[in-house]
């Protein structure tokens, strides 16, 4: 695989459950950490996970290809956390970006996206899975680095994908494309599949 980067932010403060969502067990394993296995599993050459406060979350990822970052300034929205990982991800061939709280995509979903960004000359791969867009996200950041400089609020990147929408091609998903924890009814989902919660 040729040098790729992703991105996991993961500075959110689980303001809908109360209790930090990323640290949840989900079958014993936390949802950082499934969020941030299929790209290590796939070979991307380095990861970069973008924290609030609680900037432990990374903590039992302690070296490379892993790098915890923490934004100060995670309250004014998630287009922070992008401007912040940007100096770990220069030079990268391309760069995904994925939310710290969708814990169930796989390898395989990492490595089509990179076929299919390898062979397209660097387009925006984005994930499709019941009509709507997901995650993770790839790009070629070199591109667009003086747009994303100038986003902000919690938009992230999705003003720069609408404004460069001929420069995307989608790819099907699947449910975890699309699936994130925010809730307490997305637990009691995900009991309701069968799959062990712990909530620390």
């Amino acid at each position: 695989m040729k040098e790729y980067k992703a991105v996991i932010l993961a500075a959110g403060i689980s303001k809908r459950l109360g209790f930090n969502k990323l640290k949840v067990r989900i079958d014993g394993e936390r949802v950082i950490r499934k969020a941030v296995m299929p790209f290590l599993d796939a070979g991307v050459g380095k990861v970069v996970i973008v924290t609030g406060p609680d900037s432990d979350i990374g903590r039992e990822f302690t070296q490379d290809p892993v790098v915890v970052v923490e934004n100060g300034n995670y309250m004014s929205g998630m287009s922070t956390s992008v401007i912040a990982a940007l100096p770990f991800v220069q030079g990268a061939f391309g760069v995904f970006f994925h939310l710290g709280d969708k814990p169930f995509i796989d390898r395989s979903i990492v490595e089509n996206m990179a076929r299919l960004y390898e062979k397209n000359r660097k387009k925006t791969i984005v994930p499709v899975f019941q009509d709507m867009k997901g995650h993770p996200i790839l790009m070629d950041v070199q591109q667009y680095l003086g747009e994303i400089d100038h986003i902000s609020g919690d938009k992230g990147l999705r003003e720069i994908i609408e404004n460069h929408s001929k420069d995307v091609i989608f790819i099907k998903g699947n449910e975890g494309s699309l699936f994130d924890l925010d809730t307490l009814e997305d637990i009691e989902y995900l009991t309701r599949k069968g799959h062990t919660i712990e909530k620390s």
